[in-house]
């Protein structure tokens, strides 16, 4: 005698174990899949997030010490630059602008110096611009902005005062000039001569050292306009 189960409670009978543990452990590991590839994007958009904070304070940092651009060409073993354009702020955030007619860089010396020919500045702190000569030759101390200039420098201020020599330190951070050759000088006040000169506070202060020969056109005027009032009594 056999005994046939009711069809109708095939239904209500759980699901076989070996149809059903399968199905449940590719869901979860589908899951952890996709969990692990969420966390891989989010670690991959971070690390893009932070590089790109990095190149902005690089930027900002190379923005505020001065960048060069220009055409390059190698010469001999060192690299010359064609038309260079050096540009950077000083200490006051004054931007300056130094360009030349080309800028030479010596291999195996400092990155940061650069050799220039005819180099001009356009700088509020003196009266020049880019189509102005400063000097025959100069050199450039990029990181801590340091113009050296060489053979027949002219320099002109905002307060009207004309100065002439064969060499002068531009110190761009700090509106400074530091002259270690004779100059000779002329301004609203008269005509000066001395061994080596300094100009401080953006032009607001002169010093001149060694053998100061100074003429007041000033005083000169007072004296003459003195004596006439004096020939007219």
């Amino acid at each position: 005698m056999s005994v046939t189960a009711n069809p109708g409670l095939e239904a209500f009978q759980p699901p076989h174990h070996g149809s059903w543990e399968p199905r449940r452990a590719l869901a979860l590991g589908v899951a952890r899949r996709r969990t692990a590839f969420v966390r891989r994007l989010r670690l991959g958009f971070m690390i893009a997030a932070a590089a790109i904070a990095v190149l902005l304070v690089v930027q900002l940092i190379m923005g505020s010490q001065g960048s060069v651009a220009g055409k390059t060409e190698m010469v001999s073993s060192d690299s010359r630059m064609v038309n260079p354009r050096f540009v950077g702020r000083d200490d006051a955030l004054i931007p300056y602008v130094l360009t030349a007619d080309a800028a030479i860089r010596q291999r195996g010396g400092a990155p940061d110096i650069t050799d220039l020919e005819r180099p001009r500045l356009d700088y509020d702190f003196l009266e020049t611009d880019a189509s102005s000569v400063l000097a025959q030759t100069g050199r450039y101390d990029a990181n801590n902005r340091v113009l050296d200039l060489y053979s027949d420098v002219n320099l002109d201020t905002d307060d009207g005062y004309s100065f002439a020599s064969e060499h002068a330190r531009i110190f761009l951070r700090e509106a400074r000039v530091v002259g270690e050759r004779p100059v000779e000088g002329s301004g609203p006040m008269g005509t000066i001569r001395a061994d080596s000169y300094e100009i401080r506070e953006g032009g607001d202060l002169l010093i001149f050292d060694g053998n100061v020969r100074m003429t007041l056109v000033q005083e000169r005027t007072d004296l003459s306009r003195a004596a006439q009032e004096e020939g007219s009594e």
